[in-house]
């Protein structure tokens, strides 16, 4: 009996260490709960002209930056789409342009979608040339843009008039959601069959059950949301355009990851590179972009 209880014991701590070991990392990393402390990597010259968005396409391993160069609802046909390397090196400064005030982006296939005060434009990857312009009826301040797995476009109005989120699908732009607990959306991420939505009107993090367009709160941020991105480990991470960068647990606990907030360098809409965990924040009126690694310098 003695001899059967220890195989049972040794063969049950053989399957504990198995299931150990072949867990897949993601789930491993998911578990911990401690905020990265974010450290500065590289910083692009002050030659951006108002970069408001920047997108990395793992693909094509580049960024690219709106810059609106000019007012947010400035229709001058003055803005335009930078492209840079990883390491923040400038590969063409204005690789697309045309455009007014453009700012969030997402990529499906082989386009660049571009939020631009009330239209949604179409730029071909290969060339940086724009394909093609979808008005948005009455929407005065197109901002953030994500892509689902169908290639289903989202996009934000966060002006008060509107305080909508569109929705691009076989060419056509129209109204998707409109709710009162939506109000004046900015910042979109999908994230499986849920869009998570920052609220810059009421400083709230919410998530949209897309089949069913059920709205959830996440969390309360407590300030004026812009961009959002997550750590790739079930956690979000959310800009104030003022400066502030915050970490935030599925939980709803928020921790504040970098505050440039009296130094008067914005944070405006985020993205990750995910596998080196590098944070990307545009600076707005501070004209940069600025990486930080979000990796313990151990790891490294």
């Amino acid at each position: 009996m003695k001899r059967n209880a220890r195989m049972v014991v040794t063969i049950s701590y053989l399957c504990v260490m198995s299931l150990v070991i072949f867990l897949p990392f993601p789930y491993l990393a998911a578990a911990g709960t401690d905020a990265p402390h974010p450290r500065l990597v590289w910083q692009t010259d002050r030659i951006l002209e108002t970069p408001e968005s920047v997108l990395y396409d793992a693909k094509g391993n580049v960024l690219y930056v709106s810059n609106i160069n000019g007012k947010p609802t400035e229709k001058n046909n003055r803005g335009f789409i930078s492209k840079l390397s990883p390491e923040g090196s400038v590969i063409s400064l204005k690789w697309a342009t045309g455009l007014n005030a453009p700012k969030g982006s997402a990529i499906a296939g082989g386009t660049l979608y571009v939020a631009d005060i009330d239209n949604v434009v179409e730029i071909d990857i290969e060339t940086g040339r724009i394909t093609a312009r979808h008005h948005a009826e009455k929407a005065e301040f197109l901002n953030d843009i994500a892509v689902d797995s169908s290639g289903i476009v989202y996009v934000s109005d966060m002006s008060a008039a509107a305080s909508a989120i569109y929705r691009l699908k076989d060419g056509r732009l129209d109204v998707w959601l409109a709710d009162p607990e939506i109000m004046r959306p900015n910042g979109l991420l999908v994230a499986g069959d849920r869009l998570v939505v920052g609220n810059s009107g009421d400083g709230t993090l919410k998530a949209v059950h897309i089949p069913s367009r059920r709205i959830e709160r996440i969390a309360v941020i407590g300030s004026g949301i812009d961009g959002i991105t997550t750590d790739g480990q079930g956690n979000y991470i959310v800009s104030d355009w003022k400066g502030k960068t915050s970490w935030v647990m599925p939980s709803g606990k928020v921790t504040v990851l970098l505050d440039t907030t009296d130094k008067k360098i914005q944070a405006a809409d985020i993205t990750m590179i995910p596998d080196r965990d590098i944070l990307l924040i545009p600076t707005f009126f501070d004209n940069r972009v600025m990486a930080y690694s979000l990796r313990n310098p151990s790891a490294q």
